[in-house]
């Protein structure tokens, strides 16, 4: 299993492998090391998938925590509570074997349908499962802003950058204030997490202003964000 997760991407090979640890093996073997006896075989598989599935959840609060909630991180996790739960029960004395396998049963046409189809489903939703986690990608961003000047305070307004993205970043920065070129930032280099901020002065006129500021990438020059705001008049800043 832990092979298969490792070194291969195929969904159906992961999925033979892994179904029988994920809902059955794991459960026997911790219903083994705790000495729970069970009068029937289909009692013991019933106790044994109900078992793999309280594994399954308290191994996702565990991997979540610890930030391993990836399919090799499930994978070592029930190995890791199988292989321990055998060791316990190879030590137990009165550690409970499997019921005797019952005699033949007829399934009806109905039945075997029924269990086919639940069958596929788990299978198929451990598969888009699986798909889902291998092909997740972390969205990435840049966050850009433009605050006005306070009210009261010093024609100031202010410019930030924060960069969320996977990689380094370069960017150009260019700031009109009322249709007129007005400030000009070449090349930020912002690194993932990184915030870039600046305040900037402003001459305040008789007549609102409107700042924008774009935000490029230096290698295609393309604009990449846009925000603007509203600089007060003369009047309104000193109100």
């Amino acid at each position: 299993m832990l092979a298969a997760v490792g070194l291969s991407s195929n969904v159906l090979l992961r999925t033979v492998l892994v179904a029988p640890m994920v809902f059955l093996v794991s459960g026997h073997a911790m219903l083994r090391a705790i000495g729970i006896k069970t009068s029937s075989l289909s009692e013991h598989l019933a106790y044994a998938v109900g078992a793999s599935l309280v594994i399954g959840i308290a191994g996702g609060f565990i991997l979540n925590a610890a930030g391993l909630l990836t399919p090799l991180g499930w994978a070592s996790w029930f190995c890791a509570v199988t292989v321990a739960a055998a060791l316990v029960a190879g030590r137990r004395s009165d550690a409970p074997d499997l019921p005797p396998w019952p005699g033949s049963v007829p399934v009806r046409l109905s039945q075997g349908t029924a269990m086919a189809a639940a069958l596929l489903l788990a299978s198929g939703a451990y598969a888009l499962a699986v798909h889902d986690e291998a092909t997740y990608r972390q969205f990435s961003y840049t966050a850009f802003w433009i605050l006005p000047p306070a009210s009261g305070g010093p024609a100031r307004m202010t410019v930030g950058v924060r960069s969320a993205e996977a990689n380094t970043q370069r960017f150009d920065l260019e700031i009109n204030l009322g249709g007129q070129p007005f400030a000009v930032f070449h090349s930020l280099t912002l690194a993932p997490g990184e915030t870039w901020s600046r305040e900037i002065q402003v001459p305040i006129s008789a007549t609102s202003q409107r700042a924008d500021a774009r935000l490029y990438r230096p290698d295609d020059n393309r604009l990449y964000r846009s925000v603007s705001t509203l600089v007060p008049r003369r009047q309104d800043e000193a109100r």
